[in-house]
């Protein structure tokens, strides 16, 4: 890898970010292959002639063995505890990795300081001292926390006014806006993985933009988005339509660690119009651990967001929205028309020629 390692550091050692880590050593030791993960397309598991090309085929993303993990958490805590805790990934896989979780002790999130600026200016001391301890180049902060769901009233528009919101204590100020403000403080591109939608107040990308990063979020967009699209768009072709969106059952276990499953079946029906008035509806379920499918989504996003830092790229990274539910500056006045995942995806991926070239340029 061209500049040497590149920290990674996960903010939230819960579903996701336990998860995140864990896939990511089990993957790199070859102990499963990294299915799931766009930037991979599925690993050595790929089909035969399947018309779906790894991203890191089209542009030079990091490799996994480049990467340095680091994470925070507002306790105390070990990866190899924290990812027993979540009961994600399998009880045999985490022992196997148990001397590298062990190894993997995260710094404490959560501490006193007499305002969120200082809290942030504590924060970015131990990036830097994270980055330069492990000799990285880069680093990138994928932050998993959750915060607010709706945007809040006031917003901020200048990198000026997220330091006086962080000395004020404003209400809008989340513990995702403080590791924002701290990743930019210390030279960290930053993934807003956690649905936060007050870092779409227009002055966080401003914040990064102003100190020449990347940012990208915010809250990874689940498999239940995806699916919905595409079952619309086959019914479609059909010559039929969905009246309402089809249903996916979902629920919340777990200290709000999002997962799939539940009971057997699904209360809400998508209703489609058929011949003749005909009716239809339709409904599917889904079961499993939906805290995975978003764990390989944050490495995909991590990766992506670390080429765009060597590509030059800062602020927000609107060509990154189709892996996210909030696209950043959402917040702002006269907001671009929502398009369909598929567009986003297509934009995100005939985007990364252009990385690719301006990272080798800038590396040459």
């Amino acid at each position: 890898m061209e500049g040497g390692p590149v920290g990674l550091i996960v903010v939230g050692l819960g579903g996701v970010g336990s998860s995140l880590v864990s896939g990511l050593l089990a993957a790199r030791a070859h102990l499963v292959h990294p299915f799931g993960s766009l930037a991979e397309a599925g690993g050595a598991g790929r089909p035969s002639g399947s018309s779906l090309a790894a991203w890191r085929d089209k542009a030079p993303l990091a490799q996994l063995g480049d990467l340095v993990l680091g994470a925070f958490e507002i306790h105390e805590d070990d990866a190899y505890r924290a990812t027993l805790r979540a009961g994600l990934v399998g009880r045999s896989l985490v022992d196997e990795l148990r001397p590298e979780l062990r190894q993997l002790r995260a710094m404490l999130g959560g501490r006193q300081a007499p305002t969120r600026r200082e809290l942030a200016d504590m924060l970015a001391e131990d990036l830097r001292g994270f980055l330069a301890h492990h000799h990285c180049s880069r680093g990138v902060v994928v932050c998993t926390i959750p915060g607010l769901r709706t945007p809040p009233a006031r917003l901020g528009f200048t990198a000026a006014e997220v330091w006086k919101a962080l000395d004020d204590g404003a209400d809008w100020v989340t513990p995702g806006v403080v590791y924002a403000a701290a990743a930019a403080q210390a030279g960290c591109a930053f993934v807003a993985a956690g649905r936060d939608a007050a870092l779409c107040a227009p002055a966080i990308p401003a914040l990064f933009a102003e100190k020449g990063l990347p940012i990208a979020g915010a809250g990874l967009l689940g498999p239940d988005a995806v699916l919905r699209e595409l079952v619309a768009q086959v019914l479609a072709q059909e010559g039929m339509q969905l009246a309402g969106a089809v249903s996916l059952s979902t629920r919340v276990e777990l200290r709000d660690a999002p997962r799939w499953g539940g009971p057997d079946h699904t209360s809400e029906m998508g209703l489609g119009s058929a011949w003749a008035g005909g009716a239809f509806e339709l409904s599917l379920a889904l079961r499993g651990q939906v805290a995975l499918y978003l764990a390989a989504r944050a490495l995909d996003a991590a990766l992506l967001v670390e080429l765009a830092a060597r590509a030059g790229r800062a602020g927000a990274q609107q060509w990154m929205d189709a892996l996210f539910t909030i696209p950043l500056g959402a917040a702002a006045p006269h907001e671009a028309a929502a398009r369909s995942i598929a567009e986003r995806r297509a934009h995100l991926e005939a985007e990364l020629s252009a990385l690719a070239e301006a990272a080798r340029r800038r590396a040459a």
